[in-house]
């Protein structure tokens, strides 16, 4: 069966379709990319696909290429495939290092810093832990931006919702349906 994608000297395809989140990326960008490209042609193919302030600050340049939940940044210079990306990864293109999130609960804060590739889901768990709610009582909260009604999805990088140089988000760990009145 020919699936038309160049293949390498051992036969393995060589085009990878990524998903990306990152800075100022309010949707996930599906790219498909050499193996052999670098984490900087990476970089400039979002920036032209998205343009905006995307591409406005790449020009700047400052942007590494993680891992979805990772710390570690990807070699500039290294292809894809020898940083280990494979085909349907999930990777964050940010400039923020780490992020410094602030969740707020029953009148109590916590903060701690996180790479922006965190998912909002891991950083739920961590509040969950950190105010000591049991799990039965973590199902029914849900994490909401502060000041906003908006509940970013649990698989939703917290990179893609702050950009550079505030790298910081704030949220309210709100229960996920209130039951007003009763009988």
């Amino acid at each position: 069966m020919n699936t038309n994608k160049p293949e390498n000297e051992k036969g393995a395809a060589r085009e990878l379709r990524l998903f990306v989140q990152g800075e100022g990326l309010a949707e996930i960008q599906v790219v498909n990319i050499d193996s052999e490209s670098t984490a900087v042609e990476l970089i400039k193919m979002v920036a032209a696909k998205v343009g905006g302030e995307f591409a406005a600050a790449d020009t700047a340049g400052g942007f590494v290429v993680t891992f979805e939940n990772e710390d570690k940044e990807i070699s500039q210079k290294d292809s894809l495939k020898k940083a280990g990306i494979h085909d349907r990864s999930r990777v964050h293109i940010h400039r923020c290092r780490k992020v410094k999130v602030t969740v707020n609960f029953n009148g109590e804060t916590e903060v701690d810093n996180f790479p922006p590739s965190t998912m909002v889901g891991k950083v739920k768990k961590w509040a969950d832990k950190k105010f000591d709610i049991d799990k039965i009582d973590a199902t029914e909260h849900a994490l909401q931006l502060c000041g906003t009604a908006t509940r970013p999805d649990e698989d939703t990088h917290i990179g893609a919702l702050t950009k550079n140089p505030s790298c910081s988000v704030c949220f309210d760990l709100v229960p996920k349906r209130r039951v007003e009145g009763g009988v």
